[in-house]
């Protein structure tokens, strides 16, 4: 039975989680070394993210889940 209520919140969370809409891929054009930090990688992504929301060419990020209709 626990292991049936772990499954259940695991995959509750994991549908919850905000993700980009899966219309919106963005490219930086920036080459980024294998050994780069994973928080400078994340940064940017984010940056070039941030971009494209301002120029209108991406939605905000939103729970998994309402992808799933798309």
């Amino acid at each position: 039975m626990l292991t049936v209520i772990a499954a259940v919140v695991a995959f509750g969370s994991w549908s919850l989680w905000p993700v980009y809409d899966s219309s919106c891929v963005v490219y930086s054009g920036v080459y980024i070394p294998m050994n780069t930090p994973k928080a400078e990688t994340d940064a940017a992504v984010q940056r070039a993210y941030d971009r494209a929301l301002a120029a209108g060419a991406c939605g905000t990020k939103r729970a998994r889940f309402h992808n799933w209709t798309h």
